[in-house]
């Protein structure tokens, strides 16, 4: 599942722009815009580097996290200029690694019992 949307919606929002103001950005018109924070159509990869960079936020936690729930975004100053605290990303990657790490144990525990299982004289 991804977040593309919501995410653009609510960055939009939290950056106090209109659609029509991140659609001038992109050189599309704001009904695209509106489709894409509605799911009805997406942006090729060369608009979300745009929104990424735009937003400075990584695209793959653009397109993965749900930036209204992990409230990682935040604004800063008067200029309406966003921010993305980038901490957070790192917390998640950091948990992605430890349990890709478990994970890969668990399979190699379970692959070294089917050896040892293999190995055992079969029940008469």
């Amino acid at each position: 599942m991804h977040f593309l949307g919501k995410n653009l919606r609510y960055l939009r929002k939290q950056s106090s722009k209109t659609q029509s103001e991140i659609a001038s950005l992109i050189k599309k018109g704001q009904t695209t815009v509106g489709n894409w924070e509605n799911g009805i159509s997406e942006p090729n990869l060369e608009e979300l580097l745009v929104i990424s960079n735009y937003f400075d936020i990584p695209l793959d936690t653009l397109l993965k996290v749900d930036l209204s729930e992990v409230n990682v975004y935040q604004r800063q100053g008067s200029s309406g200029a966003a921010s993305y605290d980038h901490s957070e990303t790192e917390a998640l990657q950091v948990r992605e690694d430890k349990l890709s790490y478990v994970l890969q144990e668990i399979k190699s525990i379970r692959e070294e019992m089917e050896r040892i299982h293999a190995r055992l004289p079969e029940n008469k």
